[in-house]
């Protein structure tokens, strides 16, 4: 069975890579704009989806594949609201016109929680309406919703995933890793007791592989079990890695109006999106993938908290050109605060 990966040098797409290649019974082919990778095991093309169409339907034509798995997106940190709608809506229909052109068989599409942004007091299921405030957000749900209306005569998957964890993805939480390995002080908007859902990547994966045995078009929460406070997240793993870090809350008025400013400015690695994870509460309910996958998620939100903290600080191989594998800069406002926290 052939799988094309789209974003294939990215976190999840490569993670993909990991996760298939050595199953003998998949073919598998990456795309992505940023490099060609060498494997002896996998096919990989290099091709911008937007700008080299006639490229795209080539690899397409030649290839074959019975799957795609649509991993590619422009993320939050994109201030281009034009690159925003090709990569994440119009590149989608360019791909689902092709998966129905060559008679693909199924077609996956990473999504996000992030069509949800507001305080939700119970888990929320497939059902939920979008409460998006980004155009991110409103991309990737507009995208859902073409998915599932299209002529495709396959099988479609959407998966909605929170925030996705793994050993080899840093970025924004790096920071914070890098004030607890150095025993420095956390700032915190009010109590951050609100609970957020996580997932990780493998766990993405898995639940990927169970939809290749399902028929019909679907959307499916993933994530892990545990509804955690993220203050208590962080209290656990200051605790586990035995670390004299302190959390220090501030006003929630004052902590947002100055975390405004900031990304407003552009002094801190966040957008005015990653508020929810001071702010929000946001769980999804996964019943639908447990029940119609047979999935169930293998990693908890401490196994990959603990995970990823250990591995920030170690040289892993990976495209440090991807966004989400590199690790951000932590901008004037962080680098005053330590100084004075």
């Amino acid at each position: 069975m052939k799988i094309l990966i789209t974003g294939s040098s990215g976190f999840v797409g490569e993670e993909l890579i990991f996760y298939f290649q050595n199953k003998p019974e998949f073919s598998l082919l990456g795309i992505d704009k940023n490099e060609d990778i060498v494997n002896s095991k996998i096919i990989f093309k290099k091709c911008d989806l937007i700008l080299e169409k006639d490229k795209l339907n080539n690899i397409f034509s030649d290839f074959i594949p019975d799957i795609v798995i649509h991993s590619a997106s422009t993320i939050l940190d994109t201030y281009d609201k034009d690159l925003v709608w090709k990569t994440n809506f119009h590149l989608s229909e360019d791909l689902i016109s092709l998966s129905s052109k060559y008679n693909v068989k199924k077609f996956i599409f990473i999504s996000t929680f992030s069509i949800f942004q507001k305080n939700y007091e119970n888990p929320i299921d497939e059902n939920e309406k979008p409460s998006y405030k980004t155009l991110y957000g409103k991309t990737k749900y507009l995208t859902e919703q073409m998915l599932l209306k299209s002529k495709f005569s396959g099988d479609i998957c959407i998966l909605r995933c929170p925030i996705i964890l793994g050993k080899r993805r840093f970025y924004r939480f790096g920071i914070l890793f890098g004030l607890i390995k150095d025993n420095l002080k956390i700032p915190l908007i009010g109590k951050c007791n609100n609970k957020l859902s996580f997932v990780h990547v493998v766990d993405v994966c898995r639940a990927i592989d169970c939809f290749f045995k399902v028929n019909g078009k679907h959307v499916f929460n993933i994530a892990a079990d545990e509804h955690e406070e993220f203050q208590f997240i962080l209290k656990r793993l200051i605790k586990k890695v035995n670390s004299k870090t302190k959390l220090i809350h501030f006003n929630k008025v004052i902590g947002n109006f100055m975390f405004d400013l900031a990304t407003l400015f552009r002094l801190v690695p966040w957008t005015s999106y990653h508020k929810k994870i001071f702010n929000y509460s946001i769980i999804l309910n996964t019943d639908k993938a447990k029940k119609i996958l047979k999935w169930s998620p293998i990693y908890s939100v401490e196994k990959m908290f603990e995970e990823n903290y250990l591995n920030c600080f170690k040289n892993i191989s990976s495209n440090q050109d991807s966004f989400s594998k590199k690790k951000a800069k932590e901008g004037f406002i962080f680098k005053l605060l330590k100084k004075i926290l």
